[in-house]
């Protein structure tokens, strides 16, 4: 196969992969703003460490991505080795940290769901009388109201409540946990948060295995969006090694042809006539008019 044949090829295949992964690169850095600015999921109510390196490494590696692209693009276009060697060595350090982000996953992916269960049970507690966590009340009740579920793990964990247990009345429940069109209103409370209610009016089942579902599915979309480009990069270092070296190659060839040219379009130096060094090339042919001169000697 000619080396412009194999240049093209691995242009056309290094220009497919770029495009997804440019495409799973912008998808990890929408996971990225999505964990560190939306206020509206359960994610944005946790405050580890660990969920904070999360979503900053995605954030860092979703920009690279994009940046990375462009460069293995114009190095590809331009066949500049330099930026081709750039651009793996950025590969890889994508690469490097890509798996730093998924071990963090992998193994505080227990924690995190703990400390969801955490923050959950504190804001039920709270729910109603700390007005600084309205914004996570709204969570919470969009989560019973959507779910169609009550409490953590059964209804009654509302029992706990602090408005609740200031209340003589039982059987109250938020607004949310009520499976009928209108809250039922608390005689004597202004209220609109909590309803007083049955059990037949409510939503039976508890909400700590929606939460935790939605969190695991969460968790397994980033980590395969993860391995996903992860697998893309081994086939662009493959394919981008192999068009480093063709584009070496066409130098190579295009160095050998300018050589070539440069010799048959040389003209001959006539400075070699004037040289007294230079032999005569002509001694054995007489001046005209001139007898030849005898190159054998005469045998005895």
């Amino acid at each position: 196969m000619k080396v412009d044949d194999k240049f093209q090829i691995l242009k056309f295949f290094a220009a497919v992969f770029n495009s997804v992964f440019l495409i799973l690169g912008l998808c990890i850095f929408g996971c990225a703003v999505w964990i560190l600015f939306d206020k509206d999921n359960f994610i944005a109510v946790l405050s580890s460490v660990e969920v904070k390196t999360v979503a900053g490494g995605l954030f860092i590696i979703g920009l690279m991505v994009v940046g990375v692209t462009i460069l293995g693009s114009v190095g590809a276009q331009l066949e500049n080795r330099f930026f081709l060697l750039l651009y793996m060595g950025f590969l890889i350090c994508i690469v490097l940290g890509q798996l730093f982000v998924t071990f963090i996953i992998l193994l505080s992916r227990e924690k995190i769901t703990s400390e969801m269960k955490m923050e959950v049970n504190k804001t039920m507690t709270e729910y109603g009388t700390n007005p600084d966590n309205q914004r996570h009340w709204k969570l919470l009740d969009d989560v019973q109201r959507y779910g169609h579920c009550c409490g953590m793990q059964v209804p009654n964990d509302w029992q706990g409540n602090l408005f609740i247990m200031n209340t003589s009345l039982t059987e109250v429940f938020p607004c949310s946990c009520f499976n009928t069109t209108d809250c039922p209103a608390i005689s004597g409370y202004s209220t609109t948060l909590f309803g007083n209610g049955n059990e037949t009016h409510i939503h039976p089942q508890g909400c700590q295995k929606m939460i935790t579902d939605w969190l695991k599915e969460n968790t397994l979309t980033i980590v395969g969006m993860d391995m996903g480009l992860l697998i893309i990069q081994v086939l662009q270092l493959i394919v981008f090694v192999y068009l480093y070296q063709t584009v070496g190659q066409k130098a190579k060839l295009r160095c050998v042809s300018q050589l070539i040219r440069s010799e048959d379009h040389r003209e001959p130096n006539p400075d070699y006539l004037d040289d007294p060094d230079y032999p005569d090339q002509n001694h054995a042919y007489p001046e005209p008019n001139q007898p030849y001169a005898h190159t054998n000697p005469r045998l005895p």
